[in-house]
């Protein structure tokens, strides 16, 4: 997942670890002739830090009093430095973060409240009430988003099409789960898994809970599914691979949100589920055939929702608070910027420069703008900020599936763990 969704054992100490050397000064500093240096870091593929350090350095153009130097991982990598550099007072001044970390990291106090810049240093007049709301908790912004995504097929055109199967790829159509795995049994047929085996994830979990009417979370920060429900998934994803229509486990359990290990882009499957603001990584790593069609459903609910891939934060005691949050707003609303950026966060948070790429877009950028247009009529609200602890359930709960599929416990029992953990981290 471009907007990542790796959860291995970095994602909990990144936010496990104690912060309070962040508190203590973080970031760059200052140079005799008065130039401000501030640390900006991300997570993501190639392709999106290409197009981040092009951009970072217009801002760097149009400022030359600040310069801006640069760090990007993937996403367990990343938040394991992360975490290191915090604990040693070196965090850097404008970090990324997603739904399962934002929360985190305020709870901890160490994300710094941005209403003090919003409408001055800040403009988030051209962001959509409902998707500036994923970077504030508790009614208050504390981070910006830097995009918005939903969710995904990406598949292989060329080997649904020699299985026979044509995705629904246009406004209004859609399929079954039923018609789904239909699908993929027929292009494992062909030799290939029909898709990465997406029971890892709790995010699309979340997707299969929503179209249900139920939900990852409640507004209280509990959890808001049953055991019996993850058994109910965990047994839909069993069926398809003692099918071999899905992954088999030794290439499930490698997902880590990474192209390197992804079972479409190594072509052990023929597609597999994803946000789209990784379209553009995949048309990049696997060729131009990559498509991208919504997600299945058995009622008028599509459980898919807009919602940003990654936002951005400031830290509360960096020294150069002012200068971080102008190179935020640069990369949310600069149209030179938004034109280098392109789609490798989702489409650009924006309105104004979303109309402007989108207008102008070309290969991977025209394959996100044309795919979120199609899916304009099933994609929800987003679905809200994820609670204190959810890391924590990310992590736990792509544990208990690696031992379902390698059959160190039943479903039922995996799934019982996971909820026992997840109330335990949640403080149910």
């Amino acid at each position: 997942m471009h907007g990542r969704f790796g959860v291995r054992a970095g994602l909990v100490a990144a936010v496990a670890v104690t912060l309070a050397g962040l508190l203590t000064g973080c970031g760059g500093g200052g140079d005799a002739a008065g130039r401000t240096t501030i640390r900006f870091v991300w997570w993501g593929n190639e392709d999106r830090a290409k197009a981040t350090k092009a951009a970072v350095e217009l801002f760097m153009k149009d400022n030359p009093g600040i310069t801006v130097q640069t760090e990007y991982a993937g996403y367990d990598a990343y938040f394991q430095k992360l975490s290191t550099q915090v604990a040693g007072g070196a965090s850097p001044d404008l970090v990324q973060l997603d739904r399962a970390t934002l929360g985190e990291y305020q709870h901890r106090r160490v994300l710094a409240d941005l209403s003090e810049f919003t409408g001055r240093t800040i403009d988030v007049s051209g962001i959509a009430p409902a998707l500036l709301a994923g970077g504030q908790v508790e009614g208050k912004q504390y981070a910006v988003p830097g995009g918005q995504t939903t969710q995904m097929l990406a598949y292989d055109a060329g080997v649904f099409t020699k299985a026979g199967v044509a995705p629904p790829s246009g406004p209004g159509q859609s399929w079954t789960w039923a018609q789904f795995g239909d699908g993929l049994r027929k292009v494992a047929a062909t030799g290939v898994a029909g898709t990465t085996d997406f029971g890892w994830a709790i995010d699309w979990f979340e997707v299969w809970l929503h179209q249900r009417g139920k939900q990852l979370y409640t507004g209280d920060g509990k959890l808001g599914f049953t055991a019996a429900d993850l058994t109910q998934f965990w047994t839909l994803t069993g069926g398809l691979r003692a099918a071999k229509a899905v992954t088999a486990p030794e290439v499930t359990t490698k997902m880590d949100g990474s192209m390197p290990n992804s079972g479409l882009v190594t072509k052990r499957a023929g597609s597999e589920i994803n946000y789209d603001s990784s379209l553009s990584a995949y048309l990049a790593g696997y060729g131009p055939g990559i498509k991208a069609a919504p997600l299945p459903s058995d009622g008028p609910t599509s459980g898919m929702a807009a919602m940003p891939p990654v936002t951005f934060a400031v830290a509360q005691r960096s020294a150069h608070k002012e200068a971080a949050a102008k190179l935020l707003s640069f990369l949310v609303n600069n149209p030179e910027a938004g034109k280098v950026l392109g789609v490798v966060r989702g489409l650009p948070p924006n309105t104004a420069i979303r109309e402007q790429v989108c207008g102008a877009a070309q290969a991977a950028t025209k394959a996100v703008c044309d795919y979120e247009k199609s899916v304009a009529d099933r994609i929800g609200p987003a679905t809200g900020l994820w609670p204190t602890g959810s890391a924590a359930v990310k992590r736990d709960f792509q544990r208990g599936y690696d031992d379902v599929i390698f059959g160190r416990t039943s479903v039922a029992d995996g799934a019982a763990r996971v909820v026992q953990t997840a109330q335990q981290a949640l403080g149910s």
